[in-house]
């Protein structure tokens, strides 16, 4: 039997989605080439941040996670349905539940 979750349970949860808090994300982000180069992943081969699998995306994760723009980058994915890749922190398949789980 599944314990009843209270509306309010349920919006904090949805408002909340691996780690991060939706509502403090940038609601118009501005492009990457306006941020970039102030970005913990900057210069750093891309191939990084492009794993062939979830289990290879340590060391994007690493990067992100000492990054003091990563809240920008994932917004910027997200509203501009960015689908490959790890930013801002999240991994493709995060994103892609993101997305669903918000929508």
């Amino acid at each position: 039997m599944r314990p009843t979750v209270d509306a309010e349970e349920s919006r904090v949860n949805r408002e909340r989605i691996a780690g991060i808090d939706i509502r403090t994300l940038p609601q118009d982000p501005s492009p990457p080439d306006m941020w970039q180069d102030q970005a913990a992943c900057f210069g750093i081969d891309p191939d990084t941040f492009f794993p062939t699998s979830e289990d290879e995306a340590g060391p994007a994760l690493a990067f992100c996670n000492a990054c003091h723009i990563k809240q920008t980058c994932l917004a910027w994915a997200l509203k501009n349905g960015e689908r490959y890749g790890v930013w801002g922190g999240l991994t493709e398949q995060q994103r892609r539940r993101v997305v669903r789980y918000v929508a």
